[in-house]
């Protein structure tokens, strides 16, 4: 078992580093460089390395953990409350030790390589897809401004600007031209991390069962699976869901109970997927004959047709999300019943 217990406020190039004995006395503090971290690291007996779920966090947790060290990731909300008085690196490095003795606090899983480099793909893709449709924007929006309007798809784009129409002026139109070459090039990129998720997932049995959800597809069941290192830290589908942040928010007090919106924690990326593939499943089940359809579905168009349409897909995302934790958990794939 080890007996210290070492804090570390980590950073680009300076690491703050406290020390505690067992009885959780801090009894060192020392401001390193990073080669200097990796030595102190190589060098000091095996020890429980408590930081926060920063930047290279995962990254440092892996190499203290090849070094004999036990690595305990804390979420960084949760580490603010033991920060006393003024915030510092010293005093970061010491409210860690402070919240490493909170059982309370469950730490989070270290990701491996893969698992990083998947959700790294994903990242790409989101800030591809968002800088295309920056820039879909701002072509519809200039073009707009002179009565102009283009078609919902982007492939005639290029031949349309390249027509010589009257109420756009020449100099807009030489503009314009390289921005709809790079929204071209950005749906060739688009693709090309698309084919990259499709081969990964091809051999991954986990994001293949996913895929047997209604309205889980590739983009989501990859996703799923580079952001959840390890499922079974969740012990029932509700935790789940609570984690994406689609479970009611609580305003209660005594015996009064009150539920308000979704709380919207945790990764906005995985929750916004999620309930777009819920939105789509719910467009499905609409499309679907009444015979046909599975109790989800009646059970999703009976609220939509209580409520509306989004607090539907909200809910169905919820739905789903412990639909994912049972087929992740119980390896086996979707069952309509």
């Amino acid at each position: 078992m080890n007996t210290t217990t070492i804090g570390v406020d980590l950073a680009k190039s300076v690491f703050q580093v406290s020390v505690s004995n067992q009885a959780g006395r801090i009894v060192a503090r020392k401001r390193l460089s990073r080669s200097q971290f990796d030595r102190f690291l190589a060098n000091h007996e095996p020890a429980t390395l408590v930081m926060e779920t920063c930047g290279s966090a995962h990254h440092w947790a892996r190499k203290a953990a090849a070094y004999g060290h036990q690595p305990r990731l804390i979420h960084a909300p949760y580490v603010r409350p033991y920060v006393r008085r003024n915030k510092t690196d010293s005093a970061d490095a010491d409210a860690l030790l402070r919240a490493n003795q909170d059982q309370e606090l469950k730490p989070v899983p270290v990701k491996d390589e893969h698992r990083q480099a998947l959700q790294g793909l994903h990242r790409i893709r989101s800030q591809y897809d968002k800088t295309r449709k920056q820039r879909i924007n701002l072509v519809r929006g200039l073009l707009a401004e002179f009565g102009l309007s283009l078609p919902r798809t982007t492939s005639r784009f290029a031949s349309l600007l390249g027509e010589q129409t009257e109420p756009l002026p020449e100099m807009l139109r030489q503009s314009l031209l390289p921005v709809v070459e790079e929204i071209a090039d950005l749906e060739q990129r688009l693709k090309g991390i698309e084919r990259q998720l499709a081969a990964i997932g091809k051999h991954d049995p986990v994001v293949q069962r996913l895929m047997t959800i209604p309205g889980i597809g590739l983009i989501i069941a990859t996703a799923m699976a580079a952001s959840v290192p390890n499922i079974y830290t969740f012990m029932h589908g509700r935790q789940f869901g609570a984690w994406l942040g689609i479970t009611p928010r609580e305003f209660s007090s005594g015996s009064t109970r009150r539920l308000g919106g979704i709380t919207k924690k945790g990764d906005p990326y995985l929750r916004t997927l999620l309930i777009h593939g819920a939105r789509s499943a719910l467009l499905a089940a609409a499309r679907t004959s009444e015979e046909s359809r599975t109790e989800l579905q009646r059970w999703a168009l009976a609220l939509k047709a209580r409520s509306c349409h989004n607090t539907a897909a909200v809910a169905l995302a919820n739905k789903m999300a412990r639909i994912i934790w049972c087929v992740w958990t119980r390896e086996e794939q979707y069952q309509r019943r």
